[in-house]
């Protein structure tokens, strides 16, 4: 299996919380290569995400991802550029011609079950699998020129057939997307992605990106509030609760936030124990933000509506910010 990261110094303890969760529960894959593109991780940091492959008899390749200039103009690189974000893209470019197939993981992620079934997925003609987002609201889906019968899918999970990726220059495509909807995507890449590959997408089962904040999320509030059409069932988002095989930790209500009431963070602190990163401090600041947020999932239990009146009140706003930065 191959597996892709990309991260900065500020993701480097939460990447190795999943790098170790990754080898833990996939430990008896006599091949597992992991591929780090880092943008601008510190040696310090490098050398405890090696130190952890060394534990299970594994190693890390590195990629230096330093200047973007040629991926990326000037146009585009503005006070919301992320490169580790937008570095996802080039996937193609950065790793080795003899990777064909690979499994792109954001770094908020811990891995609680074998990934095997989901590496083997069968894409047949598309391009990537990915998990639905059900939540992103239709305002977004607009903007971006998402056809209403498509689906928004999470970018943080992708399985890549990175052979058809690169014959057909996806990359540069998915940038070229980007520069055309700059004025009009909260969500970078993610929105590109699902504006480019929006009929080439395998939609997964939600345990294999299991958001977290979805625990308060009934199927009935995504498909009559959100006005979603999802390919999966209720039994899927049932079991997904119970049992994801990847916990992504999306939102706001992060585990690693001083006061957070995240229902999954003791998985999240269970690997962090084990990794060189155990003595790194929690984020401070933010307990009453913590509280307010953990009563906004309760009230989504029992009236999403509001959740959703409240995201589209935050949405607007932002697309004000938008608009007023052109």
């Amino acid at each position: 299996m191959n597996i892709v990261y990309i991260a900065n110094e500020k993701f480097a303890m939460h990447l190795g919380v999943s790098l170790y969760s990754l080898y833990e529960r996939n430990r008896h894959e006599k091949e597992l290569r992991v591929f780090i593109i880092s943008t601008g991780i510190g040696g310090d940091s490098l050398g405890k995400l090696k130190s952890i492959a060394r534990k299970f008899g594994r190693a890390v390749e590195i990629i230096e991802l330093k200047d973007t200039s040629k991926y990326f103009d000037t146009g585009l690189q503005d006070a919301s550029f992320d490169i580790s974000k937008m570095g996802r893209l080039l996937v193609g470019e950065l790793l080795p011609t003899d990777v064909e197939r690979v499994l792109y993981l954001d770094c908020d992620m811990v891995i609680l079950h074998s990934i095997r079934e989901l590496y083997d997925t069968k894409l047949g003609k598309n391009v990537v699998a990915a998990i639905e987002e059900p939540t992103v609201l239709e305002r977004v889906r607009y903007e971006i020129r998402l056809d209403y019968e498509a689906s928004y899918v999470n970018a943080g999970l992708l399985l890549i057939d990175l052979k058809k990726w690169r014959e057909e220059n996806l990359g540069e495509k998915i940038i070229s997307y980007s520069k055309s909807i700059w004025d009009k995507s909260l969500f970078g890449e993610q929105d590109a992605i699902n504006g480019v590959l929006r009929w080439r997408i395998k939609k997964l089962p939600p345990k294999f990106n299991f958001f977290s904040n979805y625990k308060y999320f009934s199927y009935r509030a995504l498909t009559k509030v959100y006005g979603a059409t999802l390919s999966y069932t209720k039994e899927d988002l049932k079991e997904a609760k119970k049992r994801p095989v990847v916990l992504h930790f999306a939102g706001d209500e992060r585990p690693w936030c001083i006061g957070s009431y995240n229902p999954y963070k003791r998985a999240y602190f269970y690997f962090k124990e084990k990794t060189p990163f155990r003595e790194v401090p929690l984020e401070g600041g933010k307990k009453i933000y913590m509280l307010i947020y953990h009563m906004m999932d309760l009230v989504t239990v029992v009236c999403p509506r509001v959740r959703k009146l409240i995201s589209e009140y935050y949405i607007n706003k932002a697309y004000k910010r938008l608009s007023e930065r052109k």
